[in-house]
């Protein structure tokens, strides 16, 4: 028999027996009984009737609640409680098979990482897996922090800082291009720390972070700069550079016999390399013409300048003194010859010699002073003469030089007292 047909069966037996005798319960007895069947109602458990196990059931959840509530990261007065799992620098990738460490450091704000702001930033980290054989754990920073990459390489107790990205090489050139000389001053971007080493494409070079440079041959260069920095590392940049020749500025004066008032005085012009051409009759008059002729008003001094210019810009100039007193000053270089495979011929020339043309020599009037001198393409001195007389036969020390393009440069005083200095190539030709 359950416990509530005991309990049911008490409660009929009570009213039966109530019902057959005449007694009649009092107050009291019926409270009694009453109350005891209240209090074992209340305690037994009943889906349909409010008991002690919705009172047990209800205190059990509040006192859960407040638990969670306590122990919640939101508790106490608005504030977050730190957070130990966010170091202010992270991440150690560790090879299970070796020594080695490969860490990698996040600048952090170390007074952020305990601010209440901390965890907020934590649900917008990200993680930055590194490519490695080696086993890996996260690498966990703020979106808002900008990680350079500063590493730390560990190999037992030694350190190695390895740097940011390497800086690219620049070059900024002054000018790309003009006349010889040429002088271009080249500037870089190799600040602290880094080195710089220059190759400036005709065989010169410079260690100097902002170098200037002349050009003294026409040609096309290409220049090099290969910056270096602390951990040997090289980025290298180039740029061309365009030496463009002069034009040889030089003429003859037509006529030789003496001045006479109203004499048309024919100028004769011998420039190489130009295209456009100015002359000062030295009386403030001036002329375009190629070979201009002029008339002057009376006798006198007169300085005679050409102004000789080439298609791209370049000139050169010329200028005869006093040409009444001594004219026909003149001084002029071939610009190719064939030295003889007989062997070396002192340089002494003649008409045979010049026929196939053997000897490289001047053609002049009027010069007094000479000094002549020759250099290979290298810088190397392979012939001087202060004779006129004299030409490069094409041998060096007994040797014929090898083919190729030699530089010139001649210093020479005409009879009228003017002084010339003149320079150019000549290339020599060795079947």
């Amino acid at each position: 028999m359950t416990e509530e047909e005991r309990d049911n069966g008490l409660e009929s037996l009570f009213r039966s027996e109530l019902e057959d005798n005449e007694l009649v319960a009092g107050s009291d007895l019926t409270g009694r009984i009453m109350r005891r069947l209240e209090r074992r109602e209340f305690f037994r458990f009943n889906l349909t009737r409010f008991n002690i196990w919705y009172v047990t059931a209800a205190a059990a959840g509040l006192i859960a609640g407040g638990m969670l509530l306590l122990s919640s990261p939101g508790s106490g007065a608005g504030s977050f409680a730190p957070r130990q799992d966010l170091p202010e620098k992270v991440a150690v990738l560790t090879d299970a098979n070796a020594e080695n460490k490969v860490t990698q450091t996040v600048e952090t704000d170390s007074a952020a990482v305990t601010d209440n702001r901390a965890l907020i930033a934590a649900e917008e980290a990200v993680t930055a897996p590194v490519e490695t054989p080696l086993h890996r754990e996260a690498i966990i920073a703020p979106r808002s922090t900008a990680v350079e990459g500063i590493a730390v390489a560990r190999t037992g107790e030694e350190m190695m800082s390895v740097a940011g990205p390497m800086v690219m090489a620049a070059i900024e050139p002054s000018v790309t291009s003009g006349c010889v000389p040429l002088n271009v001053r080249f500037r870089s971007n190799a600040g602290e720390g880094l080195t710089a080493s220059w190759n400036f494409g005709d065989g010169g070079t410079s260690a100097v972070v902002n170098p200037d440079y002349i050009y003294d041959i026409p040609g096309t260069y290409r220049v090099t700069l290969e910056i270096t920095d602390g951990r040997r590392r090289t980025s290298t940049a180039a740029v061309t550079i365009v030496v463009r020749d002069n034009p040889r500025a030089a003429f003859e004066i037509q006529q030789n016999e003496s001045y006479g008032e109203g004499d048309m005085v024919l100028f004769m012009n011998l420039s190489e390399g130009a295209v456009h051409y100015l002359w000062d009759f030295g009386d403030g008059t001036f002329s375009t013409l190629d070979n201009p002729s002029y008339r002057y008003k009376r006798e006198g001094r007169y300085d005679v300048k050409l102004l000789s210019y080439s298609a791209d810009g370049c000139a050169d100039s010329v200028t005869v003194n006093d040409i009444f007193t001594d004219r026909g000053l003149y001084l002029r270089f071939p610009n190719a010859f064939v030295p003889s495979r007989a062997g070396p011929t002192g340089g002494y020339y003649n008409q045979r010699t010049d026929e196939e043309s053997q000897v490289f020599h001047p053609v002049a009037s009027g010069v007094i002073s000479y000094n002549l001198k020759i250099y290979s393409k290298a810088g190397m001195l392979v012939f001087e003469c202060d004779d006129i007389a004299m030409g490069w036969d094409g041998y060096y020390k007994g040797e014929l030089c090898s083919s190729g393009v030699y530089v010139w440069k001649v210093r020479a005083t005409y009879r009228n007292g003017q002084s010339i200095i003149m320079a150019g190539d000549v290339t020599l030709i060795n079947y």
